[in-house]
């Protein structure tokens, strides 16, 4: 819903339990070390600060998706001329596809 609607606030105004009833159910990292892994994204805690009365927890959410087009463009736009013939366009393919699979055999 985050995401669909572009917000970039969220407010929580309970706790997740209260009188012994879930109120909340948890939808945030609980460290900065280790993001949140959901189906389709994943919830990074960039930082956050406990006050008297509320929490302040500032996130950082990524689509679990890549686009192989739009990761060359990006790359030719970083460096004019790259990725020109077609054996350079599968060879950036086969490395960002290597690097994508060890990142999500992490776990």
């Amino acid at each position: 819903m985050v995401l669909e609607n572009n917000s970039n606030v969220i407010v929580m105004i309970t706790r997740e339990i209260e009188g012994g009833i879930i109120k909340c159910h948890h939808y945030w990292p609980i460290s900065m070390k280790k993001p949140l892994e959901l189906k389709n994204y994943r919830i990074f805690l960039e930082n956050y600060q406990i006050l008297q009365y509320f929490i302040i927890r500032i996130f950082h959410v990524v689509k679990k998706s890549f686009n192989i087009k739009n990761i060359v463009t990006q790359m030719r736009e970083q460096r004019y001329g790259m990725i020109q013939t077609k054996e350079q366009y599968f060879f950036c393919y086969k490395v960002v596809l290597e690097v994508l699979q060890k990142i999500l055999t992490l776990d």
